[in-house]
């Protein structure tokens, strides 16, 4: 970010979240921040103090050391997977299922497309009666003009 684009509010915002170390900020609004800093050196530090108050008070507060039973609690009460087979067997009926879907589509295409020549075949054989013709004339395209 370029100097003229961190706002105070957005310097406040950023101490409160990361403390009072402009160093824990992020990379792109740590020039715009000591910038800033720079300008209004006491408005501004007097927050950045207040952060870093915050921060050693932080400090020393104790690190919570992970009880082993509350451990084993959450680990025996975590949602068990799936039997691999009853997986295997689901997958297995998806598959199947998309497969007869798959079959039907494919053979309701084909006797459509049957149905269709035969029309045409009909059409072609009555037309060629009326005119007294052949049949495989009138299934052929008609000449350009």
């Amino acid at each position: 970010m370029s100097e003229m684009s961190l706002s105070r509010d957005r310097f406040l915002a950023l101490a409160e979240a990361y403390g009072g170390d402009i160093a824990r900020w992020p990379e792109p609004e740590r020039e715009a921040a000591r910038a800033l800093l720079l300008q209004d050196p006491q408005g501004l530090g007097h927050h950045l103090e207040a952060a870093a108050a915050l921060d050693r008070l932080l400090d020393l507060a104790p690190a919570g050391a992970v009880d082993a039973a509350l451990l084993g609690r959450l680990v025996s009460a975590a949602p068990r997977p799936a039997a691999s087979a009853w997986r295997w067997i689901a997958g297995l009926g998806a598959a199947l299922g998309l497969g007869v879907s798959a079959m039907a589509g494919v053979t309701v295409g084909v006797v459509l497309a049957g149905h269709d020549r035969e029309d045409l075949s009909a059409d072609a054989l009555i037309a060629s009666s009326v005119d007294g013709g052949d049949a495989t004339d009138s299934l052929e395209e008609p000449a350009a003009s």
